[in-house]
Order: structure tokens, then C-alpha cells, then sequence
């Protein structure tokens, strides 16, 4: 049996200025730091087989701070990363409502309906997040295994492990940072989740998106 620890990385920057950030990266706060760190004081006592992280920068601090003082190594890959935004990149919540108000209620409203200006519709977000959970899948059938990525691509995941098509996306607990799900999978492929949204460990809950 295999279980998943799936962490969202550290509150950052753009998340405080409510800006987009996809593929693009803001360091992390020094809230979102600290919760890392809590976060990984909360599973000190884990014994991770291996972790899998995306290439952004604010989820490889988290990860560090997640996984200090322990001997483990992580993977690195863009298949990790937050779905990309394209044009929406850096611009704050405001501006995409004034100048693209019927795409990004399409995003949230009708996600598979979303058209991106040069970013990945949610259709092709989803195929690679399904490849992802695939790399893992072959390379772990048991043992302990995190995961550090961002909001979209972890609601994106729990959607697919309760197999559910991409307009159910965002019918799931919110995603805030470092908050923690965990997936048990048996060498069979079926999928069980055994915790979601959980953010007992962060210092305070704080109003933030993206």
C-alpha cells in the first residue's frame, strides 16, 4: 500500500497581492515559511521512502522546509507545476475581472469551457497531472511518498482519484498553503483519501487565493 502525502507549498508574495502565479513564481512569506516548517514538524515522524516536488521556486523552499534535517532527497519536475496561465501571469484578480471578466468566470464557473491566452486549457492541465500521478505510481507501489505542488494541480489530482470530470474541479475543500491531503492506493490502483484541506499545523488561517 502506498500513501501519498500531497502538500501545497508556503504562502507567497503574489498570494498576498492576490496575483496569479502559474508557472511564474513569488518567494515565499515568512508565514509561509514558518507553516513549511510546521508542516514538517507535523509529519516528523514519517518516514518518507521518497518526494516529489514541483520545479517552482516557492515549492522547492517549502519542500526544504518540510524535509529539513531529514537525509531524503527530492525529484524535481516541471510535470509538478501549477497549470500555466498564460497572459494572466502576475496580474492580480481585479484586473483579469476587468479586462477578461467572461474567461475568468469560465475558469471558475465552467473550467471546461476555459480558454487560455497562451496557458494550458484544463483538459491538458489534467492530462499531465495524470501523468504525474502515473510517474509516481510506477516507481512506488508502497511505503510513504510527498508530494509538493500548488492548489490547482492538487484539486486537479483529488478530482481525478474520485473520478470526477473537470466541471466537479472546484467542488472540493479549498486548498490553502501548506495544507495537506493524503491518499492511500493499493498496488491495484484503487485509491482511498484519507485526509484533505488539512491545516491544523499553519500558524493562522489567512484570507489569501491562489
Amino acid at each position: 500500500m502506498l500513501t501519498l502525502y500531497i502538500a501545497r507549498h508556503g504562502q507567497t508574495e503574489w498570494n498576498i497581492e492576490k496575483r496569479m502565479q502559474g508557472w511564474e513564481n513569488s518567494d515565499l512569506t515568512a508565514l509561509g515559511l514558518a507553516n513549511a516548517k510546521a508542516l514538517g514538524e507535523k509529519l516528523k515522524d514519517v518516514q518518507f521512502q521518497a518526494a516529489y516536488v514541483s520545479t517552482s521556486g516557492r515549492a522547492v523552499d517549502s519542500a526544504r522546509a518540510i524535509l529539513k534535517g531529514r537525509s531524503i532527497s527530492f525529484v524535481q519536475d516541471d510535470i509538478f507545476k501549477e497549470i500555466g496561465l498564460g497572459s494572466w501571469e502576475g496580474k492580480t484578480y481585479d484586473e483579469i475581472k476587468q479586462h477578461d471578466p467572461a474567461m475568468l468566470e469560465a475558469y471558475f464557473q465552467t473550467p471546461e469551457q476555459y480558454m487560455p491566452n497562451g496557458g494550458e486549457s484544463f483538459q491538458d492541465f489534467e492530462r499531465r497531472v495524470r501523468q504525474a500521478l502515473t510517474l509516481i505510481l510506477q516507481k512506488h507501489k508502497e511505503g510513504n511518498v510527498l508530494l509538493v505542488s500548488h492548489s490547482v494541480f492538487i484539486l486537479m489530482l483529488l478530482n481525478i482519484v474520485k473520478k470526477r470530470p473537470i466541471r466537479e474541479l472546484w467542488n472540493s475543500s479549498y486548498v490553502h498553503d501548506t495544507a495537506l491531503a493524503v491518499v492511500s492506493i493499493s498496488e491495484e490502483g484503487s485509491a482511498v483519501i484519507l485526509k484533505e484541506g488539512d491545516g491544523e499545523h499553519r500558524i493562522k488561517q489567512t484570507n489569501v487565493i491562489w
